[in-house]
């Protein structure tokens, strides 16, 4: 009988675990709607992440009715796919139109921010790289940031910019998820320095980066203290619709 009763528990704590609340975000450098081959893959991009039903969705290297990808605007196009609401914010203008990154959100989003974080190295095209922040309301949490950034190729500057992340965040006071394309990998001081502060939702042992024989982990996706979540799935799909594979992660609450 006890042993009956102990099974019981168990079962009615995992039944209780599974329903508690929770969200799937996706951090996906697009590659400008192409795959590695340069072949146009904005539509299987969309109905991709569509499959996934994710919640929260940062892009990078994201074009807006730029030459090179047709003079689509890719975050409508994708949003018209997905059925989420979108946000764009340019690092710079480019052929035309505007080179930048993009977040999808199956919530409304209140408020969009384009922080510029340093370049150490500017040049013609790049003073600085944005990051791209939304305010949104999560059921159960309330207000959280949902922020996304593209960070630079040189380590100087890349640790800079994630002192610049950090700053923002810890100025806000808000709940926070961060992620994106960090072009670091683990051991580096720019990802240490963010792991010595916010909590790892995606895997240190993921690669993401290239798509046919991924070797690097530089795509990730973390959150802060306020969040209260814990990281409950973390998954790289080997999906060749660009030149990264996304990189989506579970927080429960």
């Amino acid at each position: 009988m006890a042993f009956l009763l102990a099974v019981l528990a168990l079962f009615a704590g995992l039944k209780v675990a599974s329903q508690q609340p929770g969200i799937t975000v996706m951090s996906y450098n697009i590659h400008h709607g192409a795959d590695k081959d340069e072949r146009n893959t904005l539509d299987s991009i969309g109905y991709y992440i569509l499959g996934t039903k994710a919640h929260l969705v940062g892009l990078q290297e994201v074009d807006s009715v730029c030459t090179r990808s047709g003079q689509i605007d890719q975050m409508k196009r994708l949003a018209a796919i997905t059925g989420m609401h979108y946000s764009f914010v340019r690092h710079f203008a480019y052929q035309g139109g505007a080179y930048g990154q993009g977040i999808l959100s199956r919530y409304p989003i209140k408020k969009v921010e384009n922080i510029r974080l340093s370049l150490l190295k500017p040049d013609s095209l790049r003073q600085s790289l944005a990051l791209i922040v939304v305010e949104v309301d999560i059921p159960v949490k309330g207000s959280v940031l949902f922020t996304n950034a593209h960070f630079s190729l040189d380590a100087a500057t890349r640790l800079k910019q994630a002192e610049e992340v950090l700053q923002y965040l810890k100025k806000r006071k808000l709940p926070a998820i961060f992620m994106g394309d960090l072009n670091a990998t683990p051991e580096q001081s720019e990802i240490r320095l963010l792991l010595s502060q916010l909590t790892l939702a995606s895997g240190l042992d993921q690669p993401s980066f290239p798509t046919d024989a991924p070797v690097k982990t530089i795509d990730y996706i973390f959150f802060n203290s306020r969040l209260k979540g814990k990281p409950v799935h973390s998954e790289v799909p080997p999906i060749h619709h660009s030149d990264h594979l996304p990189v989506l992660s579970t927080i429960q609450f």
